[in-house]
């Protein structure tokens, strides 16, 4: 009978621990490399707590080896110097093209603003998610 109860217990012990490693992996935000495999398109600006959905040819791509991510903020190319440490980002030293569109151009004014106050990021499946410390930024898709 002590057996019994102590096959039990070690068997109690052993799922608690799988489902509580399961839990701990499946809530863990994703900091891969896939951040600079991908072609991230935006799809919302957020600011001043109000969130503004973006249906523009507006993407970035990060690049690894040089340090830095570039795009499209809908009308112009832009690029940055890009720093990258486990989850915390910073872009730098923002360019852009000076092309105005007027149908796009507070889109893209309002992403490169977002961008420069970046310091955090976060990928969930198929979602970037860039903030300022906790307050959502920018929010892409990958685009496929």
């Amino acid at each position: 009978m002590k057996w019994l109860f102590t096959c039990i217990g070690i068997m109690l012990i052993a799922t608690a621990c799988k489902s509580s490693k399961e839990t701990m992996n499946a809530s863990a935000p994703l900091y891969d490399t896939s951040l600079y495999d991908i072609k991230w398109s935006l799809k919302k600006i957020y600011e001043s707590g109000k969130q503004e959905d973006v249906n523009t040819r507006a993407f970035i791509r990060f690049d690894k080896e040089k340090g830095s991510a570039g795009g499209n903020g809908s009308c112009n190319s832009f690029g940055s110097t890009t720093t990258v440490e486990g989850n915390k980002v910073s872009f730098k030293n923002i360019f852009s093209t000076k092309m105005y569109c007027e149908q796009v151009q507070q889109i893209e004014n309002n992403y490169l603003k977002q961008l420069e106050n970046a310091n955090r990021f976060e990928i969930k499946e198929k979602a970037l998610i860039l903030y300022r410390d906790k307050e959502k930024l920018l929010e892409f898709t990958a685009a496929e």
